[in-house]
């Protein structure tokens, strides 16, 4: 898929709107900051070869003062967070290390030399670079984007993800004397997954079993990337694989190694990227999963970005599997020891979405793999890892 899916394009954006956004170029800092000398603490700006005497308080000096005090020898000034340091003065000694003796500032044991000064430019400097490319920016990257002098971002553009289902049986609303309707949830889903990953979703609706309309909508949709869902199977009605082949679909695999969505497809009808997963309920959203999720993402300028895979113990036993990569859907619970325990659920069949939406995760196991007892250590994906899942 890598090698087929490029960012789609770039904008420069406020930063109001760039959270999510990925950052399309390295971005540099505009100023220093801090942009001169601060005080770091509360307390008294002075010269620390001063130190042994009692200093005089001159002044004070706050956040928003004008930078240029002086401070005189044998003195010290009052200075508070975020002040600007005087020329002079190489120390602030906290408040609470001080006390007044005869009106005048006295020392007390702890106080240390050239502490509680922030110098010009230790968080960054002008032209340091602050997010680098590939980087989805967060709203900690927003907050610095801000503090170094930029109004706007430059970012990848959201990718255009338009999703589509097949079958006569579908509809969006039950109707009186419909017939044998099935409610499409696929669409909903997977529109949802692509606003969550970064894309936007473009509806393209519900499409009948009729090779020639799914073939005037393949050739005419322009988007970044095309979703379809159901017609990609072997079925008399799968007209998915047909008619793509006949509009020129250059295959990069159709049928993958996997349970559930053996029959996902993904490939290039001209310049548009097209994955097709299966009409089942949970095998499209495992699909996405897998496939939807690194592609919005490659689109987008983040790179590939897996779903994260991390350890478990088994809470029951499970049995081997075939010769395919599945995925068992399961509830998590956690161990006396803070460990993560799976237990499948009992039912894992592909049409029952009340099953994913109360599963917390899915146990990843590898082709022939063997049956496993409880206990075992288990690769799984958590849901609550992947935004909007």
């Amino acid at each position: 898929m890598a090698a087929l899916l490029r960012p789609v394009g770039a904008a420069s954006v406020i930063l109001d709107d760039a959270l999510g956004r990925v950052a399309a170029i390295d971005i540099v800092a505009r100023l220093n900051a801090p942009p001169f000398p601060v005080a770091a603490m509360d307390g008294y700006a002075l010269r620390w070869s001063d130190a042994g005497a009692p200093l005089p308080c001159t002044g004070a000096i706050k956040a928003g003062d004008t930078v240029g005090a002086r401070l005189s020898p044998g003195t010290c000034l009052r200075i508070f967070t975020g002040a600007p340091i005087p020329s002079g003065a190489d120390t602030v000694v906290i408040q609470e290390l001080t006390e007044q003796v005869d009106g005048r500032i006295v020392l007390l044991p702890g106080a240390e030399p050239y502490r509680h000064i922030r110098t010009a430019g230790s968080n960054f400097e002008t032209g340091q670079s602050i997010v680098r490319a590939g980087r989805r920016l967060n709203a900690r990257d927003i907050g610095l984007l801000a503090s170094s002098g930029h109004l706007h971002a430059r970012v990848y553009s959201r990718p255009r993800v338009a999703v589509l289902s097949m079958g006569d049986e579908l509809s969006d609303s039950l109707s009186p004397g419909g017939g044998a309707q099935i409610i499409d949830a696929n669409r909903p889903t997977l529109k949802a997954l692509v606003r969550a990953w970064g894309g936007i979703p473009i509806d393209l609706g519900i499409v009948r079993d009729d090779p020639d309309t799914l073939a005037r909508i393949l050739s005419t949709v322009d988007v970044d990337l095309l979703v379809t869902s159901g017609g990609a199977s072997v079925g008399d009605f799968d007209f998915m694989g047909q008619t793509l082949a006949g509009l020129g679909f250059k295959a990069a695999f159709h049928k993958v190694q996997m349970r559930p969505a053996k029959a996902t497809l993904f490939g290039t009808l001209g310049s548009l990227p097209i994955l097709g997963l299966p009409g089942n309920a949970c095998a499209a959203t495992i699909a996405a999963l897998i496939f939807l999720k690194p592609a919005i993402a490659l689109l987008g300028g983040a790179g590939r970005q897996d779903a994260v895979r991390e350890w478990a113990v088994l809470g029951s036993a499970i049995a081997a599997v075939g010769p395919r990569t599945t995925f068992l859907r399961g509830r998590l619970d956690r161990e006396a020891g803070g460990c993560l325990s799976f237990t499948a659920l009992p039912s894992q069949d592909n049409a029952m979405l009340s099953g994913l939406a109360g599963a917390d995760a899915v146990v990843v196991r590898p082709p022939s793999a063997p049956a496993a007892r409880t206990g075992d250590s288990v690769e799984i994906v958590r849901f609550d890892t992947v935004a909007g899942f």
